[in-house]
């Protein structure tokens, strides 16, 4: 028994109480608390095989950093008795969801997520078995696009539109991975559903909602899991989002169920079998980050958030600032709060300068890795864009590897070197959203960030294999 696989899975409902919601946390993408769609779960996953131990955790949230990660993470460790270093907390990353609170002020609702969690790993943890584990793989077309739109001169334009987006050739990762975990008698103890497409079909003023993959979940739980709890697992899809963006409730129903439609097909095929190895390990890698502006570029970038905001009144339909599109469709309103941080940032990095703060040149990031036989998962707390996902797998010396993301924090965006040169939200922007003296990275990744990644991506593989 000592030498056998175990498996355990269990799944609670962390559906916010009242006065949990602050959406002041996020105020562009804030959620209706009266309305439900898929309810809110978090689900654990707990794996053994000898003295080798795995406890995935995954919330129907957006995001989470790593301060709250950690805590969360310490707290299940606490309660198993276990190391928190063989734990990974993955947000579905669901925009249909309450953020979680920052451990540094008041944090009902990160509180209320962690003891449900407590509470599903204990249960997991205990009801560990023998089991078997099998894969399968469905390639899914047409049910996410990349929004990231190549333009001549160089830059890029953030499609909102999925047609615009298909239309483009840019890459998704169509693999939609299924994992079953059976029992000794072939009765299902656990599913995993690896899927690369944003969660963010609903997305400004939702209703309260896992999104697709709670539907997709849910329904394969229902029909061939027997009711045992089905996880999903984010891919990465920095640039990908789900078809479509900016619909309904409805819309991500619809994509749920069409993709359960297929994952069901694909769980009830799988012939499980005793895994031979499991191998858990953590790397941290320092990336490169851009040197911080000259006060010259800083100004620029200033008058031309001024100027834009100065001019949505006379000219309601501008859409373009500082290389990044707002949506056509937004309100003079919304594309003013949109640009207004981005003047800020300038700001506060101008008087960062005048008191002699260095910023600093490289970030560090930590990356899991889980290998069970020939499946490599790497648990990423950034958001990779596609291509850096698909070059890790396409490089990796195991028969498949999969890149996770928004897993044990939250550090933004890492696309590759054209990425970054062609400009955009994603890799010039996003930091822009934020204070720059904080926890959160303050600067854009530099060229070499995204071979940096890969290559510690793939040396800590190595490394557990060797």
């Amino acid at each position: 028994m000592n030498d056998a696989f175990l498996a355990g899975a269990a799944a609670r409902s962390i559906m916010p109480g009242p006065g949990a919601i602050d959406n002041d946390h996020h105020p562009q993408m804030t959620v209706r608390q009266q309305e439900v769609g898929s309810p809110l779960q978090v689900k654990v996953l707990a794996l053994t095989l000898a003295k080798r131990s795995f406890v995935l955790i995954v919330p129907d949230t957006n995001r989470i950093r790593e301060s709250s990660a950690d805590w969360m993470r310490d707290e299940i460790a606490g309660a198993l008795g276990l190391d928190r270093t063989n734990m990974v907390v993955q947000c579905t990353h669901s925009h249909s969801t309450p953020f979680l609170e920052t451990t540094d002020g008041p944090h009902p609702y990160l509180t209320q997520v962690t003891a449900a969690a407590v509470d599903a790993a204990q249960q997991a943890w205990a009801e560990r078995r023998p089991a078997r584990v099998g894969r399968g793989l469905r390639h899914v077309v047409g049910a996410s696009f990349n929004q990231r739109v190549h333009l001549p001169d160089g830059g890029v334009k953030f499609t909102r539109d999925y047609r615009e987006g298909l239309a483009s050739g840019r890459p998704t990762d169509p693999r939609m991975t299924v994992l079953r975990f059976d029992d000794e008698h072939g009765d299902p103890i656990a599913g995993w559903i690896r899927f690369a497409a944003h969660p963010a079909c609903v997305i400004f003023n939702a209703p309260i909602s896992a999104e697709y993959p709670g539907y997709l979940t849910d329904r394969v739980r229902e029909t061939v899991a027997g009711g045992a709890p089905v996880i999903f697992g984010f891919g990465a899809a920095g640039d990908v989002n789900c078809v479509p963006m900016f619909g309904t409730e409805d819309d991500t129903r619809r994509l749920g169920l069409g993709l359960a439609d297929q994952a069901i097909e694909v769980f009830g095929s799988i012939e499980t079998h005793a895994p031979r190895r499991l191998l858990t390990g953590r790397r941290t890698i320092d990336l490169p980050l851009d040197p911080v502006p000259d006060l010259e570029t800083l100004d620029r970038d200033i008058a031309e958030v001024d100027a834009y905001q100065a001019g949505l009144d006379e000219n309601p339909s501008a859409i373009w600032l500082l290389g990044s599109n707002a949506r056509e469709a937004w309100s003079v309103e919304k594309k003013k709060a949109w640009a207004k941080p981005m003047g800020e940032w300038a700001e506060r990095v101008k008087d960062a300068i005048a008191q002699g703060h260095q910023f600093p040149e490289t970030w560090p990031v930590e990356v899991s890795a889980c290998v069970l036989d020939d499946l490599g998962l790497i648990f990423y707390s950034g958001e990779v864009l596609t291509q850096i996902g698909l070059d890790i797998a396409a490089r990796s010396p195991l028969d498949e590897t999969l890149v996770m993301t928004h897993a044990d924090g939250w550090s933004g965006y890492l696309g590759t070197d054209e990425d970054r040169q062609r400009g955009g939200y994603e890799t010039a922007n996003w930091h822009r959203m934020f204070k720059p003296m904080t926890s959160i990275r303050p600067l854009p990744y530099a060229l070499g960030a995204a071979e940096a990644m890969i290559q510690g991506c793939l040396g800590l593989l190595n490394d557990l294999i060797d």
